[in-house]
């Protein structure tokens, strides 16, 4: 009989699900408030990678400091930066709604208030797989590693509905509302969870080189994954239109929500009821996770009809569904219990990589062709799964029974 998910794992995953609200709170909230502000979409696109960037940058760091802090210190610091900064980004773009900020002002103050929010809040996904590292086993890993994928699902499904319903009180109260969900997430961890059982080595600064050849395929299949499909679902917009011929504002807003929904629903599921029960090693969700990936491009290159762009969602959901817990449980799996917050670190970082580099170049060879994102796509994920053919992907040992 399976058991009830412990509190400190529910702990954990209550504040994924919190800041996983929050980023898709952006997108639904954020940008169009933008547009009232004269920022331009130009100016918002920085506005929102800026805390990518310092994202990349303070993950590793905040991966190593856990291993010295304490995961449950870093987590919790993460927490309050996340329920501070999107606080003040709030203030920021009510002081614009209300005239008080100019345009040019405003800009730069939203950048500034990006960054810092993206330098605190690296620590919080760190500091979470290294806590699942720390208080599971081997062959509990990749299951306690879905669970925390799964949260970032969860919170593409919540936040849209919860912005949505929160916005007939005002349009800046969902962000308020975020901002207040992570203060209440940050107090509970702070009263009930547990920091783990301490490492004999964890007051050193353990560093890990981005080359190193243990975690490097898993690096690379993050950057991937996340690259693909962030810069996919960059000009999904446009392709809807030249595709499909749905040039209307309303139809193609809605058609992209089901997309995304479809995509979200197959991700939490896979997580949260196929990977719970199905013990899949991590070599063989990755070598799943990349050909599915493969063929939902294909699928959306050459399928006919916006049907084949659900299904091809739908596929991208399945993919992910695999991919994400399979690649945080071969590089947990591939390194020492001493290393596990510097490992996290880096796997937390990767996928920020990706987003900052994946919109660009898809837009960029967009251009050329509509269908040359997801052919690029395809290639790339098809390289990466071959490539996992033949690494030599960590497989957690049997553990004894007392």
């Amino acid at each position: 009989m399976a058991n009830a998910l412990p509190r400190d794992r529910l702990i954990l995953l209550v504040g994924l699900i919190t800041y996983g609200m929050g980023q898709s709170l952006l997108f639904v909230i954020f940008a169009p408030l933008a547009l009232k502000l004269d920022i331009t979409t130009g100016q918002l696109g920085f506005i929102i990678a800026a805390s990518n960037v310092m994202l990349a940058f303070s993950a590793p760091r905040w991966g190593r400091a856990s291993q010295r802090l304490g995961r449950r210190t870093v987590y919790l610091i993460g927490l309050a930066g996340y329920a501070v900064g999107y606080g003040l980004l709030a203030l920021g773009v009510q002081l614009g709604l209300m005239g008080i900020v100019s345009a040019g002002s405003l800009f730069a103050l939203l950048l500034v208030l990006r960054m810092a929010y993206g330098l605190v809040v690296g620590g919080i996904n760190p500091a979470a797989t290294a806590y699942i590292a720390d208080t599971t086993d081997e062959q509990s890993r990749s299951s306690g590693m879905a669970l925390v994928a799964m949260s970032g699902g969860l919170g593409t499904i919540i936040g849209p509905a919860f912005g949505g319903a929160l916005t007939v009180i005002s349009p800046l109260f969902p962000m308020y509302a975020a901002a207040g969900l992570a203060l209440a997430a940050g107090v509970w961890a702070y009263v009930a969870l547990p920091e783990p059982p301490r490492r004999a080595n964890a007051a050193q600064d353990l560093r890990l080189r981005i080359t190193d050849p243990r975690i490097l395929p898993y690096l690379v299949g993050w950057v991937v994954v996340f690259g693909t499909f962030t810069g996919v679902q960059t000009v999904t917009a446009a392709y809807i239109a030249d595709r499909f011929g749905v040039t209307d504002t309303t139809a193609a807003q809605r058609t992209m929500m089901l997309a995304m929904l479809s995509m979200a629903f197959v991700t939490v599921f896979v997580q949260a009821v196929v990977l719970q029960r199905w013990k899949a090693s991590p070599s063989t969700m990755l070598k799943t996770g990349f050909a599915v990936m493969t063929a939902a491009l294909l699928l959306l290159a050459f399928g006919p009809g916006v049907i084949s762009l659900y299904l091809g969602y739908g596929l991208f959901g399945l993919s992910f569904g695999f991919t994400a817990p399979g690649l945080n449980a071969a590089g947990s799996l591939s390194v020492e219990r001493e290393e596990q917050g510097a490992v996290a670190g880096l796997l937390s970082a990767a996928p920020t990589v990706g987003m900052i580099f994946g919109p660009i170049l898809c837009g960029l060879v967009y251009g050329v062709a509509p269908v040359s994102p997801m052919l690029g796509g395809a290639v790339l994920t098809a390289l990466v799964g071959v490539w996992f053919l033949f690494v030599n992907v960590p497989d957690p040992r049997p553990t004894a029974r007392a």
